[in-house]
């Protein structure tokens, strides 16, 4: 009798721990799935594929990423230098009205603690936590996309110098063909029938481009070019010398 009343309170004992594991057991289930739950819907304006339109690095413009629950990869890398397959929006987490946290693989493959914010336009806006080019970024859908060759449509055809700073050089004709503008008349200025007078030109919109400006001393600069009304066309380049402010009409 003696033996069965020591036993009692232990068995009491087990019996209720035994519930409150169970219990919490059960509240850390529903807590895991209801927070599931939250992330998937939070994550569902991401999934698909987007493709990079704008930023502070332009050259990464053209990449396209797919998202995948919580994970963005890359399946069109462009000219970026990344890779296909690169997961370049990892731990996607959503802080609920569109902003997002992650983290963004940068061109140095290391990653960054960043942000997402989901427009109302359908656009995604990232800031990422880190001094280099590239931390600002514009997105869009790929169904929202326009080709570069849209865009390079309204450079295409002859144009003509008619003012700037080195008055010289005015009269040059460049003709336009898809990212190139080579020269067809080199007027009075030094420069040679067939030279590559602009390359690589890139559009950030319908009216605003960059590329590189071929100069009077046969070196490349970065330029960029803004198409206004009337039909011309500004030029500024990223050079103190004489020339590097242009106006070209069409021919």
């Amino acid at each position: 009798m003696k033996l069965f009343k020591n036993r009692k309170p232990t068995t009491l004992l087990l019996t209720m721990l035994a519930v409150v594991l169970v219990s919490c057991s059960l509240d850390t289930d529903e807590i895991n799935e209801e927070q599931e739950q939250q992330q998937s819907t939070s994550l569902a304006d991401l999934q698909g594929h987007w493709i990079r339109v704008g930023g502070n690095n332009p050259m990464n413009n053209g990449l396209k990423v797919n998202v995948q629950n919580n994970t963005g990869i890359v399946v069109d890398p462009q000219q970026s230098g990344f890779s296909a397959g690169d997961v370049k929006w990892d731990a996607i987490f959503g802080l609920g009205s569109g902003e997002y946290t992650h983290q963004e693989l940068g061109s140095d493959y290391n990653y960054y603690p960043a942000t997402i914010k989901y427009g109302v336009d359908d656009t995604l806006r990232i800031d990422v936590n880190h001094s280099g080019a590239g931390n600002i970024q514009k997105w869009v859908r790929e169904a929202d996309f326009t080709p570069q060759s849209v865009f390079l449509e309204e450079l295409r055809g002859n144009w003509i110098r008619v003012g700037g700073n080195n008055p010289t050089n005015n009269g040059v004709v460049v003709n336009v063909v898809a990212n190139t503008g080579t020269i067809t008349d080199a007027s009075l200025s030094e420069f040679n029938l067939g030279d590559i007078k602009w390359k690589e030109v890139y559009a950030l919109d319908a009216n605003s481009f960059i590329y590189e400006e071929l100069g009077s001393d046969y070196n490349y600069y970065p330029a960029s070019m803004e198409i206004g009304v009337a039909d011309t066309l500004r030029i500024s380049v990223n050079y103190s010398g004489s020339g590097n402010i242009q106006k070209w009409v069409r021919q």
